[in-house]
């Protein structure tokens, strides 16, 4: 470590107003008017500045010289903003080495962090698509399934419709059998029914005919 870094320290708006007894706005205040006096303070990636221990020497001259009678404020900035930059051991450039390297370090482990989110993102990412993907299979696979269920759950009913309609066909038509011979039974019957009583009717013909001739023949013998 060189002798700036060891000497240098960096210190916040706040550090700054707790050590010399003032409120954080009055620090701005002088720094504003320092840097309109042509003094440039170290600052961050951001803009915001940062104070090192000469800073706070500065700030404690502005504040012994504003005490003094007949010593404008404007007038003690630019006597300290010259002496001090005469003085300086350090560039006028808003950020010095040891800075530089902090923010270079800050800004790469910035980077390294972002990139681990990302990276971490990333596989949040794959995992979330993995689901998906997974998700997706299993509903295919479940439609699958179903739709073969359903598919057996139809044929299933449409064969037992179509057994029930073939076994009603089949009663029906032995129904229909079965009433066919008991009208040819009928028919029969009846036929012979017919043929007895023309039998009879021929029979009962022939007995009064010989009937009749017995008649006249006794007749006919007679004195």
């Amino acid at each position: 470590m060189d002798d700036t870094e060891q000497i240098e320290r960096l210190y916040t708006p706040g550090e700054v107003a707790d050590y010399l007894g003032i409120e954080r706005q009055t620090v701005t205040k002088y720094a504003r008017l320092l840097e309109q006096n042509g003094y440039n303070f170290l600052k961050d990636e951001k803009g915001n500045r940062n104070y090192t221990d000469s800073n706070i020497m500065m700030f404690k001259e502005l504040i012994k010289q504003r005490n003094r009678p007949g010593i404008a404020l404007e007038t003690a900035a630019k006597s300290i903003v010259a002496i001090y930059e005469s003085k300086s051991v350090f560039p006028t450039d808003t950020l010095i080495p040891s800075d530089i390297t902090r923010l270079e370090q800050a800004t790469a482990d910035r980077l390294d962090q972002q990139d681990k989110t990302m990276e971490k993102q990333s596989e949040l990412i794959r995992v979330l698509l993995e689901r998906l993907d997974e998700k997706s299979k299993y509903e295919e696979e479940r439609d699958k399934r179903f739709n073969e269920r359903l598919d057996k759950i139809v044929a299933e009913v449409s064969a037992s419709v179509i057994k029930q309609l073939d076994q009603k066909e089949n009663q029906l038509l032995l129904t229909a059998k079965e009433e066919v011979e008991i009208t040819k039974k009928e028919v029969a019957s009846a036929k012979e029914e017919i043929e007895a009583i023309k039998a009879e009717k021929k029979a009962s013909s022939l007995d009064f005919s010989e009937s009749e001739e017995e008649a006249l023949t006794r007749s006919f013998s007679m004195p």
